[in-house]
């Protein structure tokens, strides 16, 4: 009997975070009453390990100053247009749209901001005194979970931005560090190309599953490949991606070249003048060393062979199994006429 998949451990935070993206816009009041306003309450007969969605949460208007966004968010780079035309909206017609915050621990009137830094960096530059929040009693883990969540259904998030949220989301979950998150990930990759077997235990497995569901664009192989080195990237690199100044494939197409000052350079231009992907190709093989190929020896390529035997999925195709059979007899004859 084929195992029943149980549901994603995040479909109560999920739920909450779809409902406040559709959530109808509250009018702006003239005083700081709250409005109180109630949301779904998590499936009463969901299983225990899934991550329950907030029970309540209230609406009502707070100082501005008293909400403080974290530090340590996923997004860096807000495009600046954007603010001062969200800015002068709010100067004209207030917060339509309720942050989404919880209280700070500790403390009676100071908020954690969850979501919608934007809308607050906009609510700071047009100087208003008094926005419109959401409020949300949760803990610390279900905190970052929706954060990073809410993050990683933006539109707008640029590769590292989603890279960054979705490493935080695996390392939280499986209480690993981030070398660990990556070992993992290659375990999982050797273990499906038959290299090893058994090494992922199926509740670590499981919760990167969800979590590569949630984020609903990539697969764990996919991130694996072309996510994670983003993170190795020298800081300066790692700078224009957090900008969304340049996508991740012109990144991986200048650091083709390894001379440090020529990246910058690269960088700097492919940055400056904008240049499309065939331009910046074209500049970079100009810039690359023209690679001769030494001849191997013999000797060389016979060491090689059983490495590429092992590798290669040859033995299960009969045709080329035949072929290998017939050319490893005429090498054992070879070898035995001496």
């Amino acid at each position: 009997m084929a195992d029943i998949k149980k549901p994603n451990r995040f479909s109560g935070l999920m739920q909450t975070i779809r409902k406040e993206s559709e959530a109808v816009s509250v009018e702006p009041a003239a005083l700081p009453a709250p409005l109180p306003q109630a949301i779904a309450s998590p499936d009463p007969i969901a299983p225990p390990d899934l991550i329950a969605a907030p029970s309540q949460a209230e609406v009502l208007w707070v100082a501005r100053t008293k909400i403080h966004r974290d530090l340590d968010q996923d997004r860096r780079y807000f495009d600046e247009t954007e603010l001062d035309n969200m800015a002068a909206s709010m100067r004209s017609v207030g917060m339509i749209d309720p942050l989404s915050v919880r209280r700070r621990p500790g403390t009676v009137d100071e908020y954690d901001l969850l979501a919608g830094e934007k809308r607050h960096r906009a609510a700071e530059r047009a100087e208003l005194d008094l926005v419109l929040v959401r409020i949300f009693e949760i803990d610390d883990q279900t905190a970052d979970d929706i954060k990073s969540i809410s993050n990683l259904q933006r539109s707008d998030l640029n590769a590292w931005e989603e890279t960054a949220a979705m490493m935080k989301m695996l390392m939280r979950h499986l209480g690993r560090s981030q070398a660990e998150v990556v070992s993992l990930l290659n375990q999982a990759a050797n273990e499906k190309r038959g290299l090893t077997s058994n090494v992922v235990r199926k509740e670590d497995w499981a919760i990167v599953e969800d979590v590569f569901e949630i984020a609903g664009r990539l697969s764990p192989e996919s991130f694996r490949k072309h996510r994670l080195p983003l993170l190795r990237l020298p800081d300066e690199v790692q700078t224009v991606l957090q900008q969304g100044k340049l996508h991740y494939t012109k990144v991986n197409e200048i650091l083709k070249v390894k001379d440090a000052d020529l990246q910058q350079q690269l960088l700097q231009e492919a940055t400056e003048q904008e240049l499309s992907f065939d331009q910046l190709q074209e500049k970079v093989k100009a810039l690359r060393p023209v690679r001769i190929e030494k001849p191997i020896d013999l000797p060389q390529r016979l060491v090689a062979v059983p490495r590429q035997l092992k590798q290669a999925k040859v033995w299960t195709d009969p045709g080329k199994r035949k072929k290998l059979e017939k050319l490893l007899a005429e090498m054992e004859r070879l070898l035995e006429k001496g």
